[in-house]
């Protein structure tokens, strides 16, 4: 089958599926001059460029389409440095295998996920990761050369679900929160635990001078306290 009637196929399979979710992640493209989205489908993961290293928040899945889209940018995977999971899901890790020389961080209390516990009406799966991790706990900072990560623990999407503060200016959050029209709301889709999800966007409100905003199904914004407003 050609690869450019693969494509359209899995074109039309993206758009059905994000119909049908309301979900709608950007196109791969240059945020800032350090800092790129990465489409694989359904959902975007984030690269970070910071001197030698290159920090990923997720990796997004389909790894054919990973390959494509970061040689688009110029970004082989095995260059990668460092990768931070918001969550254990399967369509956030599944491309994990690509990034064989990068250390990987996830919440502790997501570890559970992966080591096989999942609610039967739990729709979405995670995997088992198979390599070395490193788990970590609220309010945790890793430093990388020059730049800065803290762990900001927001349960409620899976128990361990971690946003990512990166260098006290671009905010992370997985599927802790739907980006609609510049605001942040609290989908209840595939969420385990709702009211806990809740308070974890208070929690995310009060923190200041973030720059960037990122989710990983639908978009970004560069207007926090706009989106942020109903929850504040």
């Amino acid at each position: 089958m050609p690869n450019s009637f693969r494509s359209r196929i899995s074109d039309i399979i993206n758009a059905s599926i994000q119909k049908r979710l309301g979900v709608h992640p950007v196109k791969t493209e240059m945020v800032t001059d350090s800092l790129y989205a990465v489409n694989t489908g359904t959902v975007d993961f984030f690269v970070y460029l910071s001197g030698e290293y290159i920090i990923c928040i997720d990796t997004g899945y389909k790894p054919t389409l990973i390959k494509r889209e970061l040689k688009s940018l110029g970004i082989a995977p095995a260059r990668v440095t460092h990768i931070f999971l918001t969550h254990a899901d399967i369509d956030h890790v599944g491309g994990i295998r690509l990034f064989k020389n990068a250390a990987v961080y996830l919440s502790a209390d997501e570890e559970q996920l992966i080591k096989g516990y999942r609610p039967i009406k739990r729709a979405i799966r995670s995997p088992r990761i198979r390599r070395a991790y490193q788990l970590l706990q609220d309010g945790e900072t890793i430093t990388i050369g020059n730049s800065r990560v803290k762990a900001i623990h927001t349960p409620g999407h899976t128990p361990g679900s971690m946003a990512y503060l990166l260098n006290d200016s671009f905010l992370f959050l997985g599927d802790t929160c739907k980006h609609v029209d510049g605001q942040l709301y609290a989908g209840k889709h595939y969420t385990m635990d709702y009211e806990t999800q809740k308070l974890s966007i208070k929690k995310l409100a009060k923190l200041k001078n973030i720059r960037y905003v990122f989710t990983a199904h639908s978009g970004y914004t560069d207007d926090f306290d706009k989106a942020f407003a109903y929850w504040k």
